[in-house]
């Protein structure tokens, strides 16, 4: 006759039965309880399954299929299975280091969804990496940290890459949204570290950084005593004001390198603006969102005209309404990866400002809580236009 038995029972047989070493298992369980048993490890070898929600109930009754599931996969690791750990710890001060032992970790926890290039290098020779996510033919980009002051953004990115390639790899939904049936018509490309040199002055200071006297010298002629708002990236050009988009007109720029708002002796002068310019027109995505910090307001406009001009202020208007920013100031200058977007392969293009405070991560669950769709929400909207 067969006896029930828990779950915390079994695994603790599992856990007596399978010899094997496990080095770095992850985190795959959000309980105590994985502390407490070995079930990041039987996750890790693939023996146990790990539920949507990644809690532990230890008094669960165990069903013959499982106990059968469980007893082949430890005999037999061909049988065993995937899960995909715990990528992305936010919020946190996502260094450069961290962001790419992440942007790996996602692309081996999701392999069928989740694929990682660099799209180019900073000038000191950091990675800049791009993800991305599903299968379809239209393309959303999603960009992060181009102001190196505004590191907050790429955790935004980090958790909406892992979150949406869990709920795709579970079939579930993430809100009102199918993520799986919307990754099989568009694929989400996140960039979340633009300018992996400024943010690595921000957030690990000049000794970080290969050109750290220069860096200081930009510091002292500013009048500055820190670099919590320094935006350039580390030869002092304002990357945000690099693309080639009414650039000669634009005002309130520095005259030379400076912490924030020099545009450079020419448009792409530097190698991180440049890098996304090429992946921009290799791709041709059809939507551009770009995430700074601050404001809680949304831009799109860049002298667009008739119908484009209707079509983009009404996505506006739509992805105001998820977020609760405001979407009615239109922002005319110039030099912004935006306008460049805009007015050069014609598609809608957005700047998502989050966050009232710069760099506080205090302030993360309400930016997540208001942006946590965005990304879908875009896809939906682009393929309602067709």
């Amino acid at each position: 006759m067969y006896e029930p038995l828990q779950r915390r029972e079994l695994y603790l047989l599992l856990a007596r039965s399978t010899q094997e070493p496990v080095e770095q298992a992850g985190k795959y369980f959000l309980s105590a309880a994985a502390e407490q048993l070995p079930l990041n490890q039987l996750a890790h070898l693939g023996i146990i399954d790990v539920p949507f929600d990644r809690t532990f109930n230890p008094g669960a009754v165990v069903t013959r299929q499982e106990l059968v599931q469980t007893a082949a996969r430890t005999a037999k690791p061909a049988l065993r299975i995937h899960n995909a750990p715990v990528v992305t710890a936010v919020p946190q001060k996502y260094t450069y280091q961290r962001l790419t032992a992440d942007v790996h970790a996602l692309a081996a926890a999701y392999p069928d969804l989740i694929s990682l290039v660099e799209i180019g290098q900073s000038v000191e020779g950091r990675a800049i990496y791009a993800l991305r996510l599903g299968h379809g033919t239209k393309e959303i980009f999603l960009d992060a940290a181009i102001h190196a002051s505004e590191w907050l953004t790429t955790n935004l990115l980090m958790k909406m890459a892992e979150e949406y390639a869990r709920h795709a790899q579970y079939d579930r939904p993430f809100g009102p949204y199918h993520v799986a049936e919307i990754l099989e018509e568009v694929s989400l490309w996140f960039m979340p570290m633009l300018n992996p040199d400024g943010v690595t002055l921000v957030l690990e200071g000049p000794e970080a950084v290969q050109n750290s006297t220069f860096a200081k010298q930009l510091l002292q002629q500013a009048n500055e005593n820190s670099f919590s708002s320094w935006k350039a990236n580390i030869r002092g050009v304002d990357l945000n004001r690099q693309f080639p988009a009414f650039w000669s007109r634009l005002v309130n720029v520095q005259p030379r390198p400076a912490p924030s708002h020099f545009k450079g002796t020419k448009p792409l002068s530097e190698p991180e603006a440049q890098s996304l310019y090429d992946f921009t027109l290799q791709r041709r995505p059809a939507m551009v969102i770009s995430f700074h910090q601050q404001g809680e307001i949304i831009y799109w406009y860049n002298r667009q005209s008739g119908a484009r001009y209707n079509r983009d202020r009404q996505l506006a208007r739509q992805l105001a309404a998820l977020t609760g920013y405001g979407a009615g100031q239109q922002l005319v200058n110039g030099g912004k990866y935006m306008d460049w977007a805009i007015s050069e392969l014609g598609i809608p293009a957005f700047i998502i400002e989050v966050g009232t405070v710069v760099g506080d991560l205090r302030q993360w669950e309400r930016i997540w809580r208001q942006n946590r769709y965005v990304a879908l929400e875009a896809a939906r909207l682009i393929l309602a236009l067709e």
